[in-house]
């Protein structure tokens, strides 16, 4: 608002106002971009909510990785409705700008309303159409068996990356993990390992987030995913590579190596 007011005082006083018209229309199109389309992102966020969560950080973190997930399986269809939402965006300022320029100031502001309405409504409701298709398997967490007893040595000694959670994972996380490694599965169920950053430690494991520098909490949530049970032949073990990698999930080095890790992006 400060670029638009210092813009119409030199278009005022200067008689700029041929080009400082463009740059005024646009900066407060991004304004409302903000006070507008804000609260209809929050309403379409919180109506597509999994009510079984356990914080709103376990739920941005499911919303992000389903999406993250997706991206990487190369759908097409993800692709064609950024490149329509952008196209939108794109027709509707150009409408909005012409109607301006042409004193049609209601118009104008109606068309400017929808440019920025719309993309949300749209892309929100790609996303849950993606979370809803990413989901087949209903109830998923009556499939998955969590261990928290467990050798801690066969956290180092057999392969199964690690991945951090925001907290003790919900009945949703469990469906997303399902979901997620079902495409691997060699069987019905899925078996995980709950453990914490002080299990690590207490196998000679230090995490340190590459943010801070600084250790994790001790508490913190980790699920370990045991790779005996996924078939990962062929193609299988790269995607599940960079699915991981994705994710923020990590492996554990051999005995025989560093016990140091140092990795970012931590949920």
């Amino acid at each position: 608002m400060l670029v638009d007011f210092l813009f119409v005082v030199i278009a005022v006083f200067n008689d700029f106002g041929e080009w400082c018209y463009p740059i005024i229309v646009f900066t407060f199109i991004a304004v409302l971009f903000a006070i507008i389309g804000s609260p209809f992102f929050i309403y379409f966020s919180r109506r597509t909510k999994d009510s079984r969560t356990r914080s709103s950080a376990e739920e941005r973190v499911i919303r992000n990785d389903i999406t993250s997930i997706v991206m990487l399986r190369r759908k097409p269809l993800a692709t064609l409705v950024c490149m329509a939402a952008i196209a939108l965006v794109i027709g509707l300022a150009y409408v909005t700008y012409v109607l301006g320029e042409y004193g049609h100031i209601l118009l104008g502001f109606v068309s400017m309303v929808f440019m920025i309405v719309i993309p949300f409504v749209v892309g929100e409701q790609y996303l849950a159409f993606v979370r809803k298709r990413f989901i087949v398997v209903k109830n998923a967490a009556l499939y998955v068996d969590v261990n928290d007893v467990y050798y801690p040595s066969d956290l180092r000694s057999k392969r199964m990356p690690i991945l951090p959670l925001p907290t003790e994972p919900s009945d949703a996380m469990l469906d997303f993990l399902y979901n997620w490694l079902r495409r691997y599965l060699t069987g019905d169920r899925l078996t995980l390992i709950s453990c914490t950053y002080a299990d690590l430690y207490g196998v000679g494991i230090v995490i340190v987030d590459d943010g801070t520098a600084d250790g994790l909490e001790l508490n913190g949530p980790l699920i370990a995913i045991p790779e005996y049970q996924l078939d990962l032949s062929g193609a299988n073990r790269a995607q599940f590579d960079k699915e991981c990698k994705a994710l923020g999930a990590f492996g554990l080095p051999a005995q025989s190596q560093t016990a140091g890790i140092c990795i970012e992006g931590l949920a």
